[in-house]
């Protein structure tokens, strides 16, 4: 969704879908997606589009933090699949728009209080044959990481076995809807469906807020559109 006064298009996704967020730092596709040494999660977020992104209506649908048995951050495999994060839609969830925000948290500096960094991108996707499901409340963007935080305040340098990503569970659906299939996914789910094409802007956003990047969405159509969120 816009909010400097672009278009901004819907692009169609089938719900229980996987499509690729794709991070770069300029709309060349062969750029890096980011620096490697911005070790980190990546989360996935979806909101209602009504909502325009205000209140508690951040759904977490996604996320890949630190893997112990490889020794491997999200923005490593990000770098090893040219920026590709791969997240599945619900399956469960009505028929509509919403907006996905694609979250990257870099830990580089996290060890100092207040110097985490964020890079975010929303795009505007409406979502058909789904269940019946309506998204659950959820948190505010910003407003849902604290700066002490396990997952905020990290030191990457310290040794560590695991970390904490912050934020609330990924979403599972009612066991009500339970037959429509399951809609949670960690954020590297195989066999991406579609692509939508996130830049990366190389300023950080403020606290988990809105960043000032682009973002270019592609489908099976192609549709495509720029967006913040």
């Amino acid at each position: 969704m816009s909010d400097d006064g672009g278009s901004t298009e819907s692009c169609p996704v089938k719900a229980g879908s996987t499509i690729a967020l794709e991070y770069h730092l300029d709309m060349n596709h062969a750029s890096q997606p980011i620096d490697p040494g911005h070790k980190g999660p990546c989360i996935a977020w979806l909101s209602p589009l009504a909502a325009n992104g205000k209140g508690d209506v951040w759904v977490k649908i996604g996320e890949k933090g630190y893997d112990p048995a490889t020794k491997r951050w999200c923005i490593d495999d990000l770098n090893a699949s040219n920026g590709m994060m791969n997240v599945t839609i619900p399956a469960d969830i009505a028929d509509g728009e919403y907006l996905l925000r694609g979250e990257i948290i870099a830990l580089h500096q996290a060890h100092i209080p207040d110097m985490v960094e964020f890079y975010a991108n929303c795009v505007h996707i409406k979502v058909y044959g789904g269940g019946s499901n309506q998204l659950p409340p959820g948190v505010a963007i910003p407003g849902v990481y604290k700066k002490d935080d396990p997952g905020i305040l990290f030191n990457i340098y310290n040794g560590y076995r695991s970390y904490p990503i912050p934020g609330p569970p990924v979403y599972t659906p009612p066991r009500k809807d339970s037959g429509s299939g399951g809609g949670s996914s960690r954020a590297d789910d195989p066999t991406p469906t579609g692509e939508v094409v996130v830049v990366i802007d190389p300023t950080p956003t403020d606290s988990g807020g809105k960043s000032s990047g682009k973002s270019n969405n592609k489908s099976n159509n192609k549709s495509s559109s720029n967006g913040k969120g």
